[in-house]
């Protein structure tokens, strides 16, 4: 049996453009996107984020990955499950979007089936 607990696969992202991520606080800083679920995203910033954390996410994603000529922005808010260092000023930082509107959804959960 798996140790998997998330309803929904992550798929790799590989590197991206500009993507950001603020916090209660208003400090935004940029993010590299690790992964991508239609629920979640493991991210690597240059600071830990407290579980809890209330955070805004901006991010592009490739229009070829998601039905578009373009590509196209999602922003929504999120939710920091964990966050832990892997190196000596970087963070792998998880993020559930429990308010993703329904294009912003339906953006991420085309992403994750082209990868499949």
């Amino acid at each position: 049996m798996s140790d998997e607990r998330r309803s929904s696969p992550r798929v790799a992202v590989p590197s991206q453009g500009a993507c950001t991520i603020r916090d209660e606080s208003g400090a935004e800083r940029a993010f590299a996107l690790t992964d991508l679920s239609e629920c979640g995203a493991r991210l690597t910033c240059g600071v830990a984020i407290g579980a809890m954390t209330r955070v805004h996410v901006a991010m592009r994603l490739p229009g070829e990955r998601v039905g578009r000529t373009d590509e196209v922005g999602v922003e929504t808010i999120g939710v920091v499950v964990w966050s832990h260092r892997v190196g000596e000023d970087q963070y792998d930082t998880g993020v559930f979007f429990p308010e993703l509107d329904e294009e912003s959804a339906a953006l991420l959960q085309a992403y994750v089936l082209s990868a499949a």
